[in-house]
């Protein structure tokens, strides 16, 4: 199943996520930096997942209809590898987060493939593979992208201070 994730222009953050007719199926709402957690909504407004930042580290939590199922983490020097420890199992994620083209594994098998779309507003793919959970896997697309901007934000302060 294929979903793409639009950010909307807000004080929070905010997200739209739609499926592959345009179709808005989910919406994403929440500010890691000040309240530390996003939740996700389908569309009769119910919450469904939420994604929660540690206070002390760089892991984010997910948690879906109530159970803490995953934590994801930064793996590695450069950027280029993320775990996810689940109740599903141990899933990996590797590819070039700065430009949007990364895939998400488990057991060496692809199970959802990240990629930038063209335009105006930051817009990307999600390709699910069959068989996966869908709030699960955006949930972990989410969180990546938290940890991944986190990281950019604190590589610039650092720059800054030289």
């Amino acid at each position: 199943m294929r979903y793409v994730m639009s950010s909307k222009w807000s004080l929070v953050e905010h997200f739209e996520i739609s499926d592959q007719g345009g179709s808005p199926v989910f919406d994403v709402r929440g500010n890691l930096g000040l309240k530390h957690r996003l939740a996700i909504r389908d569309q009769s407004g119910q919450e469904v997942a939420e994604i929660k930042k540690h206070l002390m580290g760089t892991g984010h939590e997910i948690i879906v209809g109530g159970q803490r199922v995953a934590e994801v983490r930064h793996e590695g020097f450069f950027g280029d590898h993320y775990d996810i420890e689940s109740s599903l199992g141990r899933l990996t994620a590797k590819g070039h987060f700065d430009g949007w083209d990364y895939s998400i594994s488990q057991q060496g098998q692809p199970v959802a493939h990240i990629s930038r779309e063209l335009a105006l507003r930051e817009k990307f793919a999600v390709d699910i593979a069959d068989g996966m959970q869908d709030v699960f896997i955006l949930a972990v697309v989410l969180a990546i992208e938290a940890i991944h901007t986190e990281r950019q934000q604190e590589q610039q302060q650092q720059h800054q201070g030289w």
